[in-house]
């Protein structure tokens, strides 16, 4: 789900913040990528939200991996299919630490947790 991609989005966002900028991007629903072939769904242009094209998303892309524009506050790292900046009060409930590392466990965490020991 996007909650759970988000949350880890964050999570990986604390683990490595001293080495690069986690950005989530959303380019918009664009159902003429193709991203469905193959699933058994069939996404039309006419669906709620569907865009004619995908500049804007593409560039946005682009825009997380090129740009230099993130928002002050860390924790605001959505950039959604508009341009703009997801804030703290779209965020909330991925703020949540605790459930971040919930649906994000490390590697030692599942190790334990399975009985696998680490070499």
């Amino acid at each position: 789900s996007k909650l759970v991609q988000l949350l880890s989005a964050h999570w990986w966002r604390r683990q490595i913040a001293d080495k690069c900028t986690v950005v989530a991007v959303s380019p918009g629903f664009i159902p003429s990528t193709g991203l469905s072939a193959g699933a058994g769904l069939k996404f039309t242009m006419d669906m709620p939200g569907a865009k004619l094209n995908d500049p804007l998303g593409g560039s946005n892309i682009l825009r997380a991996f090129a740009g230099d524009d993130f928002p002050e506050d860390s924790d605001c790292i959505v950039l959604t299919d508009g341009g703009e900046w997801w804030g703290r009060e779209e965020l909330a409930v991925t703020l949540d630490k605790d459930l971040q590392d919930k649906w994000c466990p490390s590697r030692e965490k599942i190790g334990q947790e399975e009985g696998i020991a680490r070499e």
